[in-house]
């Protein structure tokens, strides 16, 4: 009887054991199936029956299936893996955040628009020249405004996508509670045991991927999950109780913790998916700024500029640029499709609350965000000059929002003709060739002067005469009305400041004029091509565009540079972590043919027993 228990004994244990080797084999290429291992004990001895001997024949049972994991290996490949997840994804959002400043061209628009500056100059009054000139402001402000767009639709799409990443994070975190709860209640050391170890391990794999973790193992493999690591880690998934949830602020680029409730500020480690998407935002915001910025820097230069010169008219120039535009958002919950055309009047500027527009049963309401002012008719709609008109289709109950936009976005050619191009200046100097003086009074205009130091405030046409003394008389339709220094010092006039040439002589004679209509004067046109090359805090407004330009490109490229670092160490963290959790065919294999050895001996062993006790039976007989 002791042999058939020994026989019986090995055949049941060495039978489990080529279950587990059969279970490696057939899951050899399951992602996230760790290698199972038969661990076999000694069988406790017999009690000494009456057909038993004295308690020497143990035996072997199986004791347990143990899995082959080590436990810093795991964790060094959980942490490779979120490093490489961070800077793919950051790496992913900047390379679009570089494609579309590549087909933005704003660099190269506004170094048109100043070509076309240079072509005007040469041909202040040609109307074809003046029509180009105006088609490369178009041009320039529309790249603004576009690139503005298209960097605020990836603005929204990377805050998207973090919002997506931190919801897989809590349900990730709400998953590990569920596999915990199964941990507790179930078989420590079985098949379906190992199977939820696994489930448990492949979670750990995916939510280190999103966020850095730490990981600490209770009783049954049950799990403590916390973000982060050291004393100010938070922690997201406990033993036992539900766990914390995570949600991104509206600004796209900070974390929050338990963000239904009271939500607080947390600091994210630098490592997964999500840190790598605020990274991105954050630089996309930054993109942003930059852009506004160089936009607004633009419009305000050029806009100057344009007032301070004459149009073929011979009014003053306007400004060229409006910095204020319209947004229409449709209502999401809206069950009509009509389209809806809003037009901001030159000059206008709309109510920084914004507006909302609504579909009634007969007719629409405008109204302002704040609620003080509306209009309410069939169409078109009038209010602080929009003109808001709403085609067919619409159903009672749809809304739209409508909101200004400023900086790149806000940026267009304003409904200029080319006869109101300013290319000449705003005063007319000349001298009879007998002067003295081998220079020309200036005159700049300042909205600050007043009048001339003697009160008089009649704007030019002036004649200027040097008298002795080392001053000057003004004259005015031939009426002297005052007596100013000769020095090359600044005056003071009526809405102008001027200086006369402090080398003239007595008897010289100057002549300042308003520019009249259709003049040839093409100073303004050529002042906008000093302004091309006028330095700003970080150099001229193409080499700012280019700077900006070139930190993105850098900053691409850095990011390829680490994430191919490691996404390196990810492979070969990943291989150690393999090469004690993985199956190797060839080492299965070899452990299935002894196996199968010690099965058949086994077998042999209770063969031997029945043989045995044939023949005892027998000499009964």
């Amino acid at each position: 009887m002791d042999l058939l228990s020994l026989g019986r004994s090995g055949v049941l244990a060495f039978q489990r054991a080529l279950n587990a080797t059969g279970d490696n084999v057939a899951n050899a290429d399951t992602p996230g199936f760790v290698r199972r291992r038969a661990v076999l004990a000694t069988q406790p001895a017999g009690r000494g029956g009456p057909l038993e001997l004295a308690p020497t024949a143990a035996g072997v049972r199986f004791d347990t299936l143990a899995r082959d994991v080590d436990a810093l290996k795991a964790n060094a490949a959980r942490v490779a893996s979120g490093d490489q997840a961070r800077f793919a994804a950051r790496l992913d959002w900047l390379q679009r955040l570089e494609g579309l400043g590549a087909s933005a061209e704003v660099e190269a628009r506004v170094g048109a628009f100043f070509n076309a500056a240079t072509d005007l100059a040469a041909a202040p009054t040609n109307g074809a020249t003046r029509i180009l000139f105006l088609a490369a402001a178009d041009d320039a402000a529309a790249a603004f405004a576009g690139h503005g767009e298209a960097l605020a639709a990836l603005d929204g799409d990377v805050r998207s996508a973090a919002a997506l990443s931190a919801r897989t994070v809590n349900d990730l975190a709400a998953a590990l509670v569920r596999v915990n709860e199964q941990l507790r209640r179930g078989t420590e050391g079985d098949a379906a045991a190992a199977g939820v170890l696994d489930n448990r391990d492949r979670l750990l794999a995916q939510l280190a991927g999103e966020v850095r973790i730490s990981v600490s193992e209770g009783p049954r493999g049950v799990v403590e999950v916390k973000l982060g690591s050291g004393p100010a880690a938070v922690q997201l998934v406990p033993q036992a109780g539900n766990s914390s949830r995570i949600g991104v602020a509206p600004d796209g680029q900070t974390v929050l913790l338990n963000p239904e409730f009271a939500a607080s500020p947390l600091r994210l480690p630098a490592s997964g998916r999500l840190a790598g998407l605020l990274e991105a935002s954050a630089d996309i915001a930054r993109a942003r700024t930059a852009l506004d910025n160089s936009a607004i820097g633009f419009a305000a230069l050029v806009n100057d500029w344009h007032a301070r010169g004459v149009d073929g008219d011979g009014a003053p120039g306007q400004a060229l640029f409006a910095t204020i535009g319209v947004a229409t958002t449709v209502g999401k919950a809206n069950a009509g499709r009509a389209p809806v055309d809003v037009v901001l009047a030159d000059g206008a500027v709309p109510d920084v609350s914004g507006y909302r527009l609504i579909a009634e049963g007969t007719g629409f309401t405008l109204a302002r965000g704040d609620g003080s002012a509306s209009v309410t008719g069939a169409g078109p709609l009038l209010l602080d000059g929009l003109t808001v008109s709403i085609g067919g289709g619409w159903v009672a109950g749809d809304q739209w929002t409508l909101a200004p936009l400023d900086g790149a976005r806000g940026l267009s050619l304003r409904p200029l003709q080319p006869s109101e191009v300013a290319a000449a200046g705003r005063w007319q100097i000349d001298a009879p060739p007998g002067n003295a003086s081998k220079g020309l009074p200036t005159i700049i205009d300042d909205a600050t002067a007043l009048a001339l130091p003697g009160g008089d405030v009649t704007p030019p046409p002036w004649q200027i005469t040097v008298i002795a003394g080392g001053l000057a008389e003004i004259y005015s339709g031939g009426t002297l009305i005052d007596t100013v220094p000769a020095d090359g010092s600044l005056i003071e006039g009526p809405g102008v400041r001027f200086t006369i040439p402090a080398d003239s002589a007595e008897g010289d004679v100057f002549r300042i004029t308003p520019t009249p209509a259709g003049s040839q004067d093409n100073v303004q046109a050529l002042a906008l091509g000093r302004l091309r090359l006028q330095p700003g805090p970080n150099g001229t407004l193409e080499a700012e565009l280019a700077a900006d330009a070139a930190g993105i490109g850098a900053r691409v490229a850095d990011t390829r540079r680490l994430e191919a670092a490691a996404a390196a160490l990810k492979e070969d963290t990943a291989r150690a972590n393999d090469a004690v959790s993985g199956v190797d065919l060839e080492y299965e294999a070899a452990e299935l043919t002894r196996l199968q050895a010690a099965y058949r001996a086994n077998a042999q062993v209770i063969g031997v027993a029945r043989d045995l006790f044939d023949q005892i039976l027998g000499l009964t007989r």
